[in-house]
């Protein structure tokens, strides 16, 4: 309980490895601390689930487990230590990247990451794993046209409703931005819930399309990762990002309309 309200906690990871560059690090979480930071919450009582089971339970000691852009190392580094832990997890993946690189993350050496196949997704879906959806492009879906925005985003749901043969419950923002609109392209496309970042633990009585998550890093100690579950992101940054989303979206809406200019001929990267 968090002020008197039911909450749960919502973890974000992004991979599971070692090696990352000095940029990427931050998003990268070393195997063996991956599984101490597990053993560190399942020892204080919760309960580690996917995110669409979470939600169904009852108000308790549980904990959302969830990794953004299902990079290849969600099967060779993650499963094991899930498995080990006895914990579930929510996989989001961005549909137009399956089994290719995650060209998105140009500014990294891990743009060139390899990302799971549809069979390696319809394999963690058959072992238990919830398979869900990053977006079609990955993009800035606060930025896009109506048209566009519904495009996407309903392009993601059949893609994996079709491979996977079972319905998609949940979605995921990519970068974490959103507005009114997404969010109703969002629930009238038939998804059940949404994540953001929002680095606050998600209270139980908000709006199930803007489900706040709280970022674990490659620094994360086990410790901290208990103290984040409990009492939620530290410090003012949290704050601090919230009261500039207005003036950020406007900077990156400059910048995207600059970029399309520039480059007419830009095609979608597979």
């Amino acid at each position: 309980m968090t002020d008197g309200f039911p909450v749960l906690p919502v973890l974000m990871f992004h991979s599971i490895g070692d090696g990352a560059s000095a940029a990427f690090r931050r998003w990268q979480v070393p195997p063996a601390l991956f599984a101490e930071q597990l053993a560190c919450l399942s020892a204080a009582g919760y309960q580690l689930l996917g995110l669409s089971e979470a939600l169904s339970r009852p108000a308790g000691k549980h904990i959302a487990i969830t990794f953004d852009d299902a990079f290849a190392d969600f099967s060779t580094h993650a499963v094991p230590v899930l498995r080990q832990a006895n914990a579930g997890a929510t996989l989001y993946a961005p549909t137009a990247y399956v089994g290719g690189r995650a060209t998105w993350l140009s500014a990294y050496p891990e743009g060139a990451s390899p990302l799971l196949t549809w069979s390696d997704l319809r394999d963690l879906h058959a072992a238990g794993y919830e398979i869900d959806s990053h977006g079609h492009r990955h993009t800035d879906l606060d930025l896009l046209a109506g048209p566009e925005l519904r495009h996407d985003v309903e392009t993601s749901r059949h893609l994996l409703e079709d491979e996977l043969s079972s319905p998609v419950q949940s979605f995921c923002y990519p970068f974490g931005y959103h507005t009114r609109a997404v969010r109703e392209a969002v629930a009238e496309t038939g998804f059940a819930s949404a994540c953001e970042v929002g680095y606050r633990i998600h209270r139980r009585d908000t709006s199930p399309f803007s489900i706040s998550r709280l970022i674990v890093t490659g620094s994360t100690s086990p410790e901290q990762t208990l103290a984040l579950v409990r009492s939620g992101q530290p410090g003012v940054v949290p704050y601090l990002r919230r009261g500039t989303r207005a003036p950020w979206r406007v900077f990156r809406a400059v910048r995207r309309g600059l970029r399309t200019r520039q480059e007419p001929a830009a095609q979608e990267q597979p």
